[in-house]
């Protein structure tokens, strides 16, 4: 005879477990409202907790008329598709064709119910069939393509919960296709019993999870926002010195080149004398715009501060391929910047400095780069009104590339 287990203890168990998910998410949600899907997952733990209500209720009372499991079925079905929505929203997948069908489910789970509460075998295959979906979806989503392996190992506890659900409705699925006598009826079967315990328990796995998952999300925000430029969105001086000494120390450990670009706006002061510091921060903001376009993929861009930028270019392994890079932004950025009342014409000064030519710290690349700023300057000046002599990066490598 198999273990049994007592089911109203084990609803008990899951009532208060539902509660205590519908309190964190509120929690969650109240002090950072930002976190997308975490009002979905907050809806779903209550729904989840009226599911376990209306178990207890039947099992109390055995309402009549079908309506305990018409209740229990429906709430838990959408407490699931809830559950995979949060966890598309927390993952940035939006999409308003899918809440449309989302919304289009709900009236074809209460139709499908009704027409099943007398019938639980095929209730619950119709249930635990698009229950167990929703599950292992959400679970997978929580880990697919994250963006970092530390964000990827963050979410995995809530991935792991949401596809241990899921892999346990599919047993349940599994034995009732089957006709396995373990299945039985009603809710004092040993599937049923055994059902809630590990359902119960993954659910477990599932709040942790989701806890810690929104704790790194919202760890990284404001990280983010510790290191991001108020005004232009680019990575703050803060950040731009964290990767210049992680840079650094990668590229002695691999013997990589790699090259500092710092660059401004030629003339800036007089955009604000001008036309005033609300315009000139206008331009700043379409600038960073074209800054992000111009540098290749594996190349850093931030603000040092002003009107001064700064570029770390990887991969720089010729003077041609260091000359061609150059170039391109300087087209790229050499633009009139076309602002509803105004057209700022804009020209920038670029200095670079390679590693480790012109300096294996820090310091000595950022001044260095800054030097070669004033020197660009002086040779735009001298050449004004001959675009022959605009100063281009040099094409001879000087001091040149070593090993």
């Amino acid at each position: 005879m198999p273990l049994q287990l007592d089911t109203v203890t084990l609803v008990l168990m899951f009532i208060t477990i539902g509660i205590t998910t519908s309190v964190m998410m509120f929690l969650i949600w109240r002090i950072n409202r930002e976190l997308p899907g975490v009002l979905f997952w907050m809806v779903a733990a209550i729904l989840n907790t009226a599911t376990a209500v209306a178990s207890l209720l039947t099992a109390l009372f055995a309402w009549g008329g079908g309506w305990g499991p018409f209740l229990n079925t429906t709430l838990s079905l959408v407490a699931n598709m809830l559950v995979l929505e949060g966890a598309l929203r927390f993952r940035g997948y939006d999409s308003r064709r899918r809440e449309q069908l989302f919304l289009a489910l709900i009236p074809l789970f209460l139709l499908v119910t009704w027409f099943y509460r007398f019938d639980p075998t095929a209730r619950g295959v119709f249930h635990d069939s698009i229950a167990m979906t929703f599950q292992i979806a959400a679970g997978v989503v929580m880990i697919w393509r994250t963006a970092s392996p530390e964000e990827r190992r963050a979410n995995l506890l809530a991935a792991f919960g949401t596809i241990a659900i899921g892999l346990t409705i599919a047993w349940r699925l599994a034995l009732a296709l089957s006709g396995s006598a373990l299945n039985g009826l009603g809710p004092d079967s040993p599937t049923n019993q055994w059902y809630l315990f590990a359902g119960a328990n993954f659910h477990i796995a599932w709040i942790v999870g989701l806890s810690v998952a929104c704790y790194y999300r919202s760890r990284q925000q404001v990280m983010a926002l510790a290191r991001e430029d108020a005004l232009t969105a680019l990575p703050n001086r803060r950040w731009i010195d964290e990767k210049l000494a992680e840079t650094l120390i990668e590229a002695q450990r691999s013997g990589e080149h790699f090259a500092v670009i710092m660059l401004d706006i030629n003339d800036f002061k007089k955009i604000n004398d001008q036309h005033g510091h609300s315009t000139g921060d206008r331009v700043l903001v379409q600038f960073a715009d074209r800054l992000r376009q111009a540098v290749r993929e594996a190349d850093f861009a931030g603000r040092l501060a002003g009107d001064e930028f700064l570029i770390l270019a990887r991969r720089i392994d010729t003077q041609e391929r260091l000359v061609q890079l150059v170039e391109r932004i300087r087209h790229q950025l050499n633009e009139t910047i076309a602002l509803s009342e105004h057209e700022i014409d804009i020209r920038v000064s670029i200095g670079i400095a390679l590693f480790p030519n012109d300096g294996d710290g820090p310091d000595q690349l950022l001044g260095t780069a800054d030097a070669a700023i004033y020197r660009d300057k002086r040779r735009q000046s001298s050449s004004a009104g001959d675009p022959a002599r605009t100063y281009r990066a040099p094409t001879t490598a000087s001091p040149g590339f070593r090993d």
